[in-house]
């Protein structure tokens, strides 16, 4: 009998791995500048890639503005040559550290 740990850890789970989640890390701050800080990548699966954001304004900024031109400069990078869709979403995080 095998543990369910070492059954998990042969699994190919959907998603971006460590060598791709990096590219799409790099692409989105080299699109997105200094406004990349607040930008986490929250998938990237079937040419969907998900961003979680700091505000939900700024969310809403990027879903409603200027989504179409960022598909089109983030699909010139390595690793999203295949990217479909991109979709913004409020996402709550802390920087390490703060309170």
């Amino acid at each position: 009998m095998q543990k369910l740990g070492s059954i998990l850890a042969r699994l190919k789970l959907p998603g971006p791995g460590a060598l791709e989640l990096r590219q799409l890390e790099n692409a989105v701050s080299a699109v997105f500048g200094a406004a990349s800080a607040g930008l986490r990548i929250a998938s990237f699966r079937r040419g969907r890639l998900v961003l979680e954001v700091e505000s939900a304004a700024r969310a809403f900024e990027y879903q409603a503005f200027a989504r179409k031109s960022l598909i089109e400069r983030l699909k010139t990078l390595p690793g999203l040559e295949g990217l479909i869709e991109v979709a913004f979403k409020n996402g709550a995080w802390r920087a390490h550290g703060s309170h």
